[in-house]
């Protein structure tokens, strides 16, 4: 497969599943029993786009935050594998992953007359495991033949998954009535099972290229 198509669908698929949107649909709709379907939308509406902020922020400054803190691309690579392994394996249990979001940050959030930033941008979609993930795939990219279409291929990624996000969570309650409680289960098992698979990818390739192991 062509390389750059490779990095495509690492990072395409790696923040679809990080994002969670289905996963997240249960935990929206609970924050927000009082809503209006036009109220919905438009934290969904404002979640999505700063969700995309954060993200792109995110992948423009990676390169900068390895050298701020001295941290090479491959150690980043094994630590962001490993945080991602530890939320595949709770997604695979179907149980909310504590690194993303918690029950107490769940039940702030309930409090909340406007949930659109806090917590549903941040924490529960760009949380520690997309932040990372794009942070990692930046590293990537900047090792690749061609930085910028990588970069460019990598902005994609995160658009389309901000997109999908923003469907998904827009047509929450359809979403709640199409797949029930088995249904969002069987599908977040099966979106960690990918997950982990990433997430072992990144680590063995963080390790590889530390070690200068030849392919």
């Amino acid at each position: 497969m062509d390389p750059l198509l490779t990095f495509f669908v690492t990072a395409f698929v790696s923040l679809f599943v990080t994002l969670d949107a289905v996963g997240n649909v249960p935990i929206f709709l609970s924050i927000t029993p009082h809503s209006s379907e036009a109220e919905r939308a438009a934290m969904v509406r404002r979640a999505a786009l700063a969700v995309f902020a954060v993200l792109v922020l995110f992948a423009a400054f990676g390169n900068f935050i390895f050298k701020f803190f001295g941290v090479t691309i491959e150690a980043f690579r094994i630590v962001a594998g490993l945080l991602l392994l530890k939320i595949a394996f709770d997604m695979m249990e179907a149980r909310p992953a504590r690194v993303r979001h918690t029950p107490e940050e769940d039940a702030e959030g309930a409090q909340r007359e406007d949930i659109a930033i806090i917590p549903l941008a941040i924490p529960l979609l760009s949380g520690p495991g997309s932040i990372s993930t794009v942070i990692a795939l930046t590293g990537q990219a900047a090792k690749a033949p061609k930085v910028l279409t990588s970069f460019v291929l990598l902005l994609l990624g995160i658009a389309l998954n901000v997109l999908i996000a923003y469907v998904v969570l827009r047509s929450a309650t359809a979403v709640t009535r199409l797949l029930k409680e088995t249904g969002m289960r069987i599908f977040t098992r099966v979106m960690g099972l990918i997950l982990a698979a990433i997430a072992v990818q990144f680590v063995l390739t963080g390790i590889k290229e530390a070690f200068h192991v030849p392919a």
